[in-house]
């Protein structure tokens, strides 16, 4: 267009009238000239080659509808197949993408970034698998902690969940997925190999079941963390219209499991997600139908499928077979408790042979964990398991024992290496103690100086106290699985001598341990015996870790707890200890009593108990005092 206007310009078109302008304009054409368009008129010539469009045509068949609505189903049929091709071809292209060479390397680049993987190999690194089992891990205790406080407490459940599904039942079935979040056989399979070896890298395969286990459920709750959040807090509010205590208890719960949601969600979500793609070497999308189908996720395991008064304590559950079949399961496992409650209680009586000072000269003659409460829980249960450790743990590891290996639907079990595996894994419990013994150490320093500045303060010493409890419940839920596993494993044998007797040969051998161990209280009892009082004594403390006096958020001991455990009042506690340690060190300086005889014992292992459970009392764990009630065979 500028060539035009200046062209315009030299004819001095714009000075010129209409008569001049149709004379120039004849004059252009008649020399040849031809006018300009936008767009210039098709020609005939071109409409005549142009090829016509083909059109589509059917044959008419004289057949009758019958013949034309066969028609119409075959072209249906054929549409329908091109339609699932074009769908197989797209899955097959989209399986391509995620999978390429660009794909893979985006991969690797983003787990690299985040110290989940190094670039080359695909093994998770030491320092995500520690920040996992110690972070991760306690944040999945705290939601079952605060989960079970909220929905397993039977004074208050059932008037909480009503008071919530007024507001609505969403946050009740969100509470109740919040405290599955915690499965302990998966985490200790997911935290086993980084305690075994803490410095090696893990195998992405070795532990890719538990987390893509863990990540599903987290996958699931992901979009609503923040309702999460509320639910638990609102939870906590109608917690203390009910209970009354003082808000500043109830303020603390609600901070600290909001808090872990955080740590779940926004510190370890996004990491786990990175584990998947690395164990599928896919660039998968987060929110994609292709990462749902991976995971096995179905819509009926999305909340909002609960209504009001379903699966609370005080509700109308719908029962489905599903149900039926668990309750079947409940009354089985019931039969066998009543079948076991002797051995439980029995196990209780060797818990409570020794008091809190003689646990203590026993276990810390040099007063390493003198700064600690006796109330402190994670100290008892660590004191308890060492009594087990000392007295009972070498009916696991002993080869005085016959021990056959067995088979369990057709695969051959070796029950001897089993156990053995179980006792290595106690190094994690001592390993969680010190950490714990650690931070005690931290906050005896912080209150002792503070600082000058009063919020800064504050802020450190609520800080040490949140990982205090939170490594309590580390060290206890360690012991606690521990003590599962070895008594499952006991259980085998126990059953087996009931039963079979295929698996342990000399069940009625006599025992007779060597000089170094002669002082231990199953020396010279028979090896059934053994192996039942160890059960026994197993079974008595993951009760007490589970759901009795070691149990729950607080770290210590309540006053009433201290007196029904041990008898003692919590405020008199030091005095007590004084007198008790000045009566043990008396015991130390006169010669101790001769031991039993062979027969002696003999005698005792055959009676009934009736006339040694008068002797309950004693604290001494050389007299061999507490015996089970009759046969347990």
């Amino acid at each position: 267009m500028g060539d035009f206007d200046n062209t315009k310009r030299a004819i001095g078109v714009g000075k010129l009238d209409d008569s001049a302008r149709k004379d120039m304009f004849n004059k252009f054409v008649s020399a040849g000239g031809e006018v300009v368009k936008e767009k210039q008129p098709q020609k005939e010539e071109d409409k005549k080659n142009r090829p016509e469009p083909k059109v589509r045509t059917s044959t008419v068949s004289r057949g009758g509808d019958d013949s034309r609505s066969g028609s119409r189903g075959g072209n249906q049929n054929k549409s329908d197949q091109g339609n699932s091709k074009s769908q197989i071809d797209s899955k097959a292209q989209y399986e391509k993408e995620i999978s390429s060479f660009s794909a893979r390397f985006a991969v690797k680049l983003k787990c690299w970034l985040a110290r989940v993987t190094p670039f080359g190999t695909s093994d998770l690194t030491p320092k995500f698998m520690h920040d996992f089992s110690i972070r991760a891990k306690q944040a999945l205790i705290e939601l079952q902690y605060s989960g079970n406080e909220l929905l397993a407490n039977q004074q208050y459940s059932p008037q909480l969940s009503k008071a919530l599904d007024r507001i609505n039942p969403l946050l009740v079935e969100l509470l109740a997925m919040g405290q599955k979040l915690y499965n302990g056989p998966e985490l200790t399979d997911i935290t086993d190999p980084i305690m075994v070896a803490p410095e090696s890298p893990v195998a992405i395969e070795r532990v890719k079941s538990p987390i893509y286990a863990l990540f599903k459920r987290m996958y699931i709750l992901y979009p609503y963390q923040e309702t999460l959040k509320k639910s638990f807090v609102q939870a906590y509010d109608e917690l203390q219209k009910l209970e009354g205590k003082p808000s500043l208890i109830y303020a603390n719960k609600k901070r600290k499991v909001t808090q872990e949601i955080d740590t779940l969600f926004e510190g370890f979500f996004d990491r786990l997600y990175l584990v998947v793609l690395r164990g599928e070497n896919k660039n998968i999308p987060l929110i994609s139908r292709y990462m749902e189908n991976l995971l096995g996720i179905n819509p009926e395991d999305r909340p909002g499928q609960r209504k009001s008064g379903e699966n609370v304590p005080g509700g109308k559950p719908v029962e489905t077979k599903e149900d039926k079949n668990e309750e079947t399961k409940d009354e089985e496992k019931k039969e066998e408790e009543v079948i076991l409650s002797k051995e439980q209680a029995y196990g209780l009586r060797l818990m409570q042979m020794y008091s809190i000072p003689k646990l203590r000269k026993k276990f810390d003659p040099k007063n390493e964990f003198s700064h600690i409460s006796d109330s402190d829980k994670a100290l008892l249960a660590l004191f308890y398991f060492y009594e087990f450790d000392d007295e009972y743990s070498f009916v696991m590891t002993t080869k005085k024992i016959d021990i056959k290996p067995g088979s369990i639907n057709g695969v051959k079990v070796d029950y001897r290496q089993k156990m053995l595996d179980i006792y290595e894994g106690t190094r994690t419990i001592i390993d969680q103690f010190r950490i714990y013994n650690d931070i005690i150490r931290e906050l005896e320093k912080h209150k002792a100086n503070p600082g000058a500045n009063y919020i800064e303060a504050s802020k450190k010493l609520t800080g040490i106290e949140q990982k205090r409890t939170g490594q309590s419940r580390t060290v206890r839920m360690a012991i606690k699985e521990f003590s599962l596993k070895s008594r499952d494993s006991l259980l085998v044998l126990i059953k087996d001598m009931k039963g079979k007797k295929e698996i342990v040969a000399n069940m009625n051998d006599v025992l007779t341990l060597d000089s170094m161990e002669s002082r231990k209280r199953l020396n010279k009892k028979p090896v059934k015996q053994c192996i039942m009082e160890s059960y026994c004594y197993l079974m008595a403390l993951y009760d007490r870790i589970e759901t009795g006096d070691l149990f729950g958020g607080l770290v210590e001991l309540t006053p009433e707890q201290m007196k029904s455990s041990f008898g003692v009042e919590l405020n008199t506690t030091a005095e007590a200890n004084d007198s008790e340690l000045a009566d043990l060190e008396k015991e130390a300086l006169e010669p101790k009593a001769a031991t039993k005889s062979n027969e002696d014992l003999e005698s005792l292992d055959a009676s009934d108990s009736s006339s040694n459970e008068k002797n309950d009392s004693s604290d001494d764990p050389l007299d061999d005092d507490i015996l089970p009630t009759g046969d347990p065979f």
